[in-house]
């Protein structure tokens, strides 16, 4: 399972992605979501939020979960991954350098100029990538963006007209 983070940055959305350790067993140098796998008796929900603290040092209190995404299968590895949009409110990231070698900050509108370009792989099977400044975003992680670009911008939408509705305080 893996968290697709969102900050806003004077009120625009930015996903967050990470560039994983070169010398990870799984999926080294690749730029994906934070994520991994299920421990013990975890909800999905659970080790995502676990994944999220320990990858990028983003805890749990300063999140709000938005929803589901899609899920995809992992092409190499054939790990089941399901996806969730999570709000992350005052950013303060701490990388766990052990497993995450660059954190990437990539404005959501920029998907709307930019294809998810279909490849093949050695192997013969499909996947797609977007290029995004020189950075690869390929395999589940983009199938994941691919898939979930309209419902990411569904929940955004309806999260602002939560907030929107919430009272203020005018006394500051």
């Amino acid at each position: 399972m893996v968290a697709v983070p969102i900050v806003f940055i004077f009120d625009e959305p930015y996903l967050v992605l990470i560039r994983r350790a070169r010398h990870l067993n799984r999926h080294a140098n690749q730029v994906a979501f934070p994520g991994g796998m299920v421990e013990h008796d975890e909800s999905l929900v659970e080790a995502m939020f676990r994944e999220l603290e320990e990858e990028i040092g983003v805890s749990k209190d300063r999140c709000d979960l938005l929803g589901e995404l899609s899920s995809t299968v992992t092409g190499k590895s054939n790990l089941f991954v399901q996806a969730f949009l999570v709000r992350i409110d005052r950013p303060h990231f701490r990388l766990n350098k052990f497993e995450v070698q660059d954190l990437y900050l990539v404005g959501l509108s920029l998907f709307d100029r930019i294809s998810c370009d279909e490849i093949v792989l050695p192997s013969g099977s499909r996947t797609c990538r977007f290029v995004v400044d020189g950075i690869v975003v390929w395999g589940a992680t983009a199938r994941i963006l691919r898939d979930s670009l309209v419902k990411i911008k569904q929940l955004l939408e309806g999260f602002k007209d939560e907030l929107s509705d919430q009272p203020t305080d005018q006394s500051r």
